[in-house]
């Protein structure tokens, strides 16, 4: 167009600009930008150039850029306030978002559907989550805003917030569900431990004559992995199978692994894997750690070595964590203190995860001074930190170290605040274990 020289105009610039934020071209959209001041259409001369620029910035990864364009807008319309908070909750923004849509309504600009999803979408994270989140329902009651999205993304925050009570009523009261909807709300449950209404909402789905995607697949294993529903895992597979772009995907091939190793299964969760076409690292490791919790730390191993030797992907915490319960079980291999080395080599000796499973190996091995050593170093230290030392000393007999880490956890009652009802109880088991050892 340039080249031909016919000028842009107010409607070339969005479509390109819209189409640098789709490919995630910073370069290529100041570029634009340049030529929006040469041909006279920045701000304040074209409000929609103006939206194009912000949403762009803001896909792009320039929040600053975007804040900018956004406070050189004299006059701002509903895409203007929208695409400038979509921003701000795209960059997790959460307080500042909600700053700007406060700053909307006393503008007296009217928010519309897309205002009041990136609205619910932020109210999850800040405090006073749950007040703000039925406000922002009860606006939409008010307005009559029955649209299937602003209802999904209310399902969401209050899924979200912890109110599945609340998340479910809503699901079943709106009519015109779409897959989003379902998938929505048996994600919602299965990621809240609802697992038997996980396995429910997917019935009803199927009932209302949705048939299941790769979303749904991933969002229900998980459930018949913590039942141990053999039969209906088996059930999903098989659905998977028949719909061959389902079982080529990688989360439903990870979820399947899981399910299959959740339920003693793990050289079926083997046969899954080695037909995954595209491996992700969250395949590696739901393998990996399939074999580790039914101790087959031989084939645990084996694949461990074929992920770093073979594979595009490196290990990460997730994965070290998994692969230190079968490098220590296994007597064939030798060098278990050489995987602590290749750990701090890689760049996660500080990563907590690892940190606690590095404890269970050397305590395990009587090695405690030095799972004392990586206890005393730990930034900060959960529940398993705290129960993995302690259990590491009842195990190699230092049962005065053990007593006063106990009574150490309870003054401090944990760093992270985790303490609840369970791990008391089961402090309480520790110490009787503790005192009966001794």
């Amino acid at each position: 167009m340039l080249a031909a020289g016919a000028p842009p105009d107010n409607f070339a610039f969005p479509a390109a600009l819209k189409s640098a934020a789709a490919v995630r071209d910073l370069d290529l959209g100041k570029q634009i930008h340049a030529h929006v001041f040469k041909f006279g259409y920045a701000p304040p001369s074209s409000v929609a150039v103006a939206n194009s620029l912000v949403n762009m910035y803001g896909k792009c990864g320039d929040l600053r850029s975007a804040r900018r364009v956004f406070d050189e807008i004299p006059e701002r319309d509903h895409v203007s306030w929208n695409s400038m908070i979509a921003t701000l909750c795209r960059f997790e923004e959460w307080e500042l978002s909600l700053n700007l849509f406060r700053l909307m309504l006393s503008e007296k600009a009217d928010p519309t559907s897309f205002t009041l999803v990136s609205v619910a979408h932020a109210c999850p994270h800040v405090r006073g989550g749950v007040r703000l989140g039925k406000q922002v329902h009860a606006y939409t009651l008010r307005n009559g805003d029955w649209r299937t999205y602003t209802s999904n993304a209310l399902v969401t925050m209050y899924a979200k917030l912890g109110r599945m009570n609340d998340a479910k009523a809503l699901f079943d009261v709106f009519d015109d569900k779409d897959m989003v909807s379902w998938n929505t709300i048996i994600s919602s449950l299965s990621q809240n431990d609802s697992f038997e209404e996980a396995l429910m909402y997917m019935y009803l789905m199927i009932v209302d004559g949705v048939r299941p995607d790769g979303v749904t697949l991933a969002s229900v294993l998980p459930a018949c992995s913590q039942l141990e529903r053999l039969r209906i895992g088996r059930e999903i597979h098989c659905y998977a199978l028949r719909n061959g772009d389902l079982i080529e995907n990688s989360f439903v091939g990870t979820a399947l692994v899981d399910m299959y190793c959740n339920c003693k299964q793990a050289e079926k969760g083997g046969l899954v894997f080695d037909r995954v076409l595209r491996r992700t690292v969250a395949v590696w490791n739901a393998m990996l750690a399939g074999y580790a919790r039914n101790e087959f730390d031989d084939e645990a191993l084996r694949l461990f070595i074929e992920m770093v030797s073979e594979s595009e992907f490196c290990p990460n915490a997730t994965t070290l964590s998994s692969v230190l319960p079968a490098c220590m079980r296994c007597e064939a291999f030798l060098d278990k203190e050489g995987v602590h080395g290749y750990i701090v080599k890689r760049g996660f000796g500080r990563d907590k995860y690892v940190q606690n499973a590095l404890m269970d190996m050397y305590s395990r091995m009587g090695r405690i001074e030095i799972a004392k050593r990586i206890f005393g170093g730990m930034d900060r230290r959960d529940i398993v930190s705290w129960n993995t030392m302690i259990t590491g000393c009842v195990v190699c007999g230092c049962h005065d170290d053990a007593l006063n880490l106990l009574l150490e956890m309870q003054r401090g009652e944990g760093e992270d605040g985790s303490v609840t009802f369970v791990d008391w109880v089961r402090k309480v088991q520790l110490r009787s274990r503790i005192i009966a050892t001794a």
